[in-house]
């Protein structure tokens, strides 16, 4: 174990979503629950202009929108192309028992009361996700996404306007994978670090290439693709001065990996599990 760094912060990806719809309050109260140190959601601004919280730039996958009477047609069931009062409107959780993404529920460790509990489960704002965070003592990752071809540069401001409103901007971390919506954040918002987000493409540069664009930045933070992420860059990325926290790691050896090469943060699904590798680390003295 590389001894210079403490085990890493367990970031809940999408809130416990192998537990719960994620990016709902259900999956983040999931992620308190199951000892995460910190919530990672997504933000997209809707077509009056409001933050939500949801990861995909189109709402079929994780909404009723399909069929639910009254929405405009399908090439609109994006979030830019909505009002804040329809996406709502919309049961934003009783998909989870369908589809059981991660096998949770045909295993057992979620049951049929919860489940029931998830239908109707709506998409909160990033304004609600920021105030209970605070009351549950949760930091929060803030992943900025591309509005693909909508407002970026508004989605970034509202973005700030609503960390700054939180009172919780010591709690915040802000990321994304587009320069852009970093350099803006950064040179509007400099009190709330950053993280530039890489999968594993862009993980083919050279570290010196990755470093570079990180102090032109300014950020505080690498978040790359536990794929692409070889033995020995942690390291590096860490003597640099950088936060690592890596994504989407839910396998045990990958855990125990990224531990001993000195991580900052696992961003994972299964939040409870993770937190139990790390004790056993931390119980076995290799920590």
């Amino acid at each position: 174990m590389n001894t210079a760094f403490s085990l890493p912060r367990v970031w809940a990806h999408r809130g416990a979503r192998s537990a719960a719809p994620e990016n709902t309050m259900a999956a983040a109260r999931a992620a308190l629950a199951q000892g995460a140190y910190g919530w990672e959601l997504d933000v997209h601004l809707t077509l009056d202009g409001e933050v939500i919280v949801t990861h995909d730039h189109g709402l079929r996958r994780v909404t009723d929108i399909a069929v639910r009477p009254g929405m405009p047609p399908r090439k609109d069931h994006v979030v830019d192309r909505l009002t804040l009062a329809q996406v709502r409107s919309l049961d934003a959780g009783s998909w989870f028992a369908r589809r059981d993404p991660f096998g949770t529920v045909a295993g057992g460790e979620v049951d049929a009361g919860r489940l029931a509990a998830f239908a109707g489960e709506s998409i909160p704002t990033l304004a609600e996700a920021l105030a209970w965070a605070g009351e549950a003592g949760l930091a929060v990752n803030v992943e900025i996404k591309d509005m693909l071809g909508g407002d970026d540069d508004g989605l970034v401001r509202a973005v700030i306007e609503l960390i700054r409103a939180s009172g919780i901007s010591s709690k915040v971390l802000v990321s994304s994978f587009r320069p852009a919506s970093l350099e803006l954040f950064r040179a509007l918002c400099p009190e709330v670090p950053i993280g530039l987000l890489l999968d594993e493409n862009a993980l083919r540069a050279s570290t010196a290439e990755i470093l570079s664009r990180l102090r032109e930045l300014g950020a505080a933070a690498l978040h790359p693709s536990i794929k692409g992420l070889y033995p020995g860059r942690i390291a590096e990325l860490r003597a640099a001065g950088f936060a690592v926290n890596v994504y989407t790691v839910n396998r045990e050896e990958d855990i125990v990996r990224l531990a001993r090469e000195g991580a900052t943060g696992i961003i994972t699904d299964f939040p409870a599990r993770t937190a139990a590798v790390l004790a056993r680390l931390r119980q076995d003295g290799r920590a």
